[in-house]
């Protein structure tokens, strides 16, 4: 607004926000149409959640009671498309998923897997005997 009122144009005040110049023309008749209120950044649009705010906690103690239940390996995106089918009525593709998951902060990293026959000891062993 100050640049505005030092006479500057609309093309000069938009090169020093670095933003369009229609950018600083919509500041402006907001500006002038509601006030400061009108500069408030308003909701964006987009799709709604497929699973609510309310049910998010829920939704990650479920996700952890299925890790800890499950038996040999970690659970997929599938077993949580699954699980939200199923438990919350909510059907959604493959990536919603992982963007729901991202969004709760709910990730995991596991070290490799191992073979159940796998004997650590007789591995030690070959490395002491090993030839380099």
């Amino acid at each position: 607004m100050f640049h505005l009122q030092q006479d500057r144009s609309y093309a000069e005040v938009a090169f020093f926000l670095c933003v369009h110049e229609a950018t600083v023309k919509g500041w402006l008749a907001r500006f002038n149409a509601l006030g400061l209120d009108g500069l408030r950044e308003s909701p964006r649009s987009g799709a709604t959640r497929k699973l609510p705010a309310d049910q998010e906690t829920k939704f990650k103690e479920a996700v952890t009671t299925l890790q800890e239940e499950r038996v040999g390996g970690r659970i997929t995106g599938h077993d949580i498309r699954q699980l939200l089918d199923e438990q919350f009525q909510v059907k959604c593709c493959l990536n919603s998923v992982y963007n729901l998951l991202a969004r709760l902060n709910i990730v995991w990293i596991t070290s490799r897997s191992k073979h159940p026959k796998q004997d650590q000891a007789m591995q030690d062993d070959f490395k002491k005997t090993s030839v380099k």
